[in-house]
């Protein structure tokens, strides 16, 4: 099977950078006064937007899916519901539509972001690098908002959508994954 690769990968560098940079940013935007609902809405869809829409060609032959769809979705979401039996803890805030909606945006976005767009610029790389590269970014991203006690967790929960990601050939997989996964912190 041949997947499609980001075409201008020098201007693609810069824009994982820039993405991940606001990612990393996010409690500087946030702490300015800025109302968090809007601003944190603006910045998944900005990231959603350009994630899909960096052109593409064809170029990088890779080995045809391991599995289908529905199982590789079966484990990655019985990892994230095991790593929340395990885990224990409380849901933060009440839920609220404005929680489901903001998680469930966050999630597809940096799915668009890490596994379609991110993914695809390691790829060239090989795709060991696409999936640790994908996964440890995903996970570096998230330190600022929940601090340095989380990157084990994120990089493993990185390492799950990543390799759903090679597993299927497609970001919609990890995309449901990780938005069931924030559900279920909310729950």
């Amino acid at each position: 099977m041949t997947e499609l690769v980001l075409a201008r990968p020098r201007a693609a560098a810069v824009m994982v950078a820039t993405g991940c940079a606001l990612l990393v940013l996010r409690p500087v935007l946030l702490r300015d006064g800025l109302h968090p609902t809007a601003t944190l809405t603006a910045l998944f869809v900005l990231l959603f937007a350009a994630g899909l829409a960096w052109p593409r060609r064809s170029a990088v032959r890779v080995p045809a899916a391991v599995s289908t769809a529905l199982p590789v979705l079966l484990v990655g979401v019985g990892a994230f519901l095991l790593g929340r039996l395990i885990g224990g803890g409380h849901a933060p805030q009440p839920l609220a539509l404005r929680v489901v909606a903001l998680s469930s945006l966050a999630a597809i976005a940096e799915e668009v972001f890490f596994r379609h767009f991110v993914y695809d610029a390691l790829l060239p790389g090989g795709a060991v690098l696409a999936v640790l590269g994908s996964a440890g970014l995903f996970a570096v991203v998230h330190v600022t908002v929940y601090g340095w006690w989380v990157l084990p967790i994120d990089l493993a929960a990185g390492l799950v959508l990543s390799w759903q990601r090679w597993a299927t050939g497609s970001w919609k997989v990890p995309a449901v994954t990780h938005v069931l996964a924030n559900l279920l912190v909310v729950l």
